[in-house]
């Protein structure tokens, strides 16, 4: 990026680019706040490691790499911060350090040809802030190590036994995560993570509730809600066919506008819109609707009886019927019967008069004829 200066010297302007001087600026000011840091490498013997090599690696970049010296120590300039340091040399497993500079420093590290426990180091990114966040190993359920990352997310933890871990790492406001890790004896195994900060659920959306229609002369009322509950103090831009109010929200959530003219009322809160459309009062005095009587409900019909129930029905009848004709028959024989039963009456008893031998014999003449009357009339019967 070219920058100009300008600067007048009677009517000539000269253009000096700056972008050359910036460049120096930044190169001196880097010097300036770099600290010299001298790093020196022994073997357990305290026998200087010459030739190790020595690499300066920050957020997972080699910024630097050089042999230690006669002396075993090699030198850097540093900006102040977190760095991870590898040691590598011949027969030797790499060494892994973690480094923090913040003054002119000498660091000595010591390599050991024989390591007897397994290491497990790397970077935490997401939060900004570790104060109260961890890396925990679990080996069965059980915790093995414990802990805290520096201030700029790094960590190392040695001196765990070879096996199976899961690895928790945990922060304020980040969701944990748990990493499997087989970490082997003398080495450093790299694990890196970053953590997604805990969702937080979004705010809900507050409603503004108002009626699609109310009659003229009538009453508005204006609800506000948020999150299920009324909000009070909440203010509405209220549009009337002709001006504007507003109105303020109670402890209930609600505010209340007069209909006092026909037309559409507009509601405006913050971004929320809505509408009341207000028509012709209803007559007060106006008798109420004649009240509609409901129908009766329909009679149902009878079912028909079934095919089955019919025939049965129908049998009943006809064997009624004939039972009822064959009495009659017989009751009709039996009167008959009697009649030509019955003797015919004798010419006394047929017309009315007592029957023979119940007479009264009268005395002298008059009751012999009679008498004879009598058995001669038998005689020719």
């Amino acid at each position: 990026m070219c920058f100009l200066l300008f600067a007048l010297k009677g009517k000539q302007v000269v253009r000096v680019k700056l972008s050359a001087i910036f460049i120096l600026l930044a190169l001196a000011m880097a010097q300036v706040f770099a600290y010299d840091v001298g790093i020196k490498v022994t073997v357990s013997q305290d026998t200087l490691a010459v030739g190790t090599n020595i690499s300066i690696v920050k957020d997972g970049t080699l910024l630097y790499s050089a042999r230690a010296g006669e002396s075993g120590t090699a030198s850097f300039k540093l900006d102040a911060g977190s760095y991870f340091v590898y040691l590598d040399r011949g027969g030797y497993s790499r060494h892994v350090n973690l480094l923090e500079v913040s003054k002119n420093d000498n660091i000595e590290y010591t390599m050991r040809q024989l390591i007897s426990y397994a290491s497990v180091y790397g970077q935490v990114a997401g939060p900004s802030d570790f104060n109260g966040s961890s890396v925990a190993a679990y080996a069965s359920g059980n915790i093995a190590k414990r802990t805290v990352p520096n201030k700029d997310g790094y960590y190392l933890m040695s001196f765990m036994p070879e096996g199976s871990f899961m690895l928790s790492f945990d922060a304020q406001g980040f969701v944990e995560r748990n990493v499997s890790a087989t970490l082997l004896q003398s080495q450093f195994s790299e694990v890196n993570v970053k953590l997604d900060k805990v969702p937080v659920a979004p705010a809900a959306q507050p409603a503004l509730i108002v009626p699609s229609s109310v009659p003229k002369q009538t009453v508005i009322e204006i609800l506000i809600m948020g999150g299920g509950v009324p909000l009070p103090g909440r203010v509405v831009l209220v549009k009337p066919p002709s001006g504007s109010v507003e109105a303020t929200t109670g402890a209930d959530g609600k505010a209340h506008v007069n209909a006092v003219a026909e037309g559409e009322y507009v509601f405006t809160y913050g971004n929320l819109t809505s509408k009341t459309m207000v028509g012709t009062a209803v007559n007060a005095t106006a008798p109420p609707p004649a009240a509609v009587e409901p129908e009766p409900p329909a009679a149902s019909e009878p079912e028909a009886p079934s095919s089955a129930g019919g025939f049965v029905a129908g049998a009943a009848l006809i064997i009624m019927g004939g039972l009822i004709v064959a009495l009659g028959i017989v009751l009709f024989a039996m009167g008959r019967m009697s009649r030509k039963q019955k003797p015919k009456a004798h010419g006394h008893e047929a017309q009315g008069l007592p029957p023979a031998g119940k007479h009264e014999h009268a005395k002298g003449g008059q009751g012999a004829a009679h008498q004879h009357e009598a058995h001669g009339h038998r005689k020719q019967k």
